[in-house]
């Protein structure tokens, strides 16, 4: 799992994604990762897929104490 920033400047929400399935014998290809909090698109290249969840209220305060 990595927590990432969404990169439109309006929301900057951080948020957590998952990949699985990249050891799958496929050619990489570009998937969505959804903002749950804006819904802003980017793409990454991936031979499997993402699962991205909003944070908790207790984890993104922990972040912003460090």
């Amino acid at each position: 799992m990595k927590i990432v920033c969404c990169e439109k400047i309006d929301c900057a929400q951080r948020f957590s994604v998952v990949e699985f399935g990249r050891t799958r014998p496929a050619q990489p290809e570009p998937r969505k990762i959804v903002c749950p909090y804006c819904g802003h698109v980017t793409y990454e290249q991936t031979r499997g897929a993402f699962i991205v969840t909003a944070l908790e209220v207790e984890l993104m305060l922990l972040n912003n104490e460090e």
